[in-house]
């Protein structure tokens, strides 16, 4: 932004990148192959909990997309409950990334978690 602009009042918008066309990519196509992969599960039903607890065997990292269960929460939690037993009895990891996702790590993979502070309260 120049002087002129902002004598005269003109101002830049603050606007985003898009990322999307960073990221962009040309398909699932790894050349050459890798030993681990992270990949995404979307969460429809008992099967879909299956194909992860597969996958963390194979010793991938799962992106978990939970939005599809969200209106049956009893079911949702029970497939949750289970992956996170799964992931205590092997030594792998679980965390929230969001309400619609999760994280899940294979054995000796850990997830560094912070906990968000409280107004007014020191922690040490």
């Amino acid at each position: 932004m120049g002087l002129l602009d902002k004598i005269f009042g003109k101002s830049e918008k603050s606007e985003s990148p898009d990322l999307s066309d960073i990221m962009e990519s040309e398909g699932d196509v790894v050349n050459p192959p890798a030993d681990f992969y992270v990949k995404r599960v979307d969460l429809r039903n008992e099967g879909d909990g299956d194909l992860a607890v597969k996958e963390l065997v194979e010793k991938n990292i799962i992106i978990l997309n939970v939005l599809p269960l969200t209106k049956q929460p009893n079911r949702l939690k029970g497939i949750i409950a289970k992956l996170k037993n799964h992931a205590t009895k092997t030594n792998g990891d679980i965390a929230l990334l969001s309400q619609s996702m999760i994280l899940l790590t294979p054995a000796n993979v850990k997830i560094v978690k912070t906990k968000k502070k409280q107004s007014g309260t020191v922690i040490s």
